[in-house]
């Protein structure tokens, strides 16, 4: 079963559902996703839509 994810979720909300979705995320060119106080802190403001 393919996962959903919602343009409505945050960053942060993104990559604690789904880790696995972080390297994605850098290769994007969201690097910060792997800093984990910027990850908590940004990522619960930002969404990807």
């Amino acid at each position: 079963m393919a996962k959903q994810i919602k343009l409505s979720q945050t960053v942060y909300e993104l990559v604690t559902a789904y880790p696995e979705v972080v390297s994605v995320l850098v290769e994007i060119g969201l690097d910060g996703v792997t800093n984990p106080a910027l990850l908590k802190y940004c990522g619960a403001f930002y969404d990807i839509a």
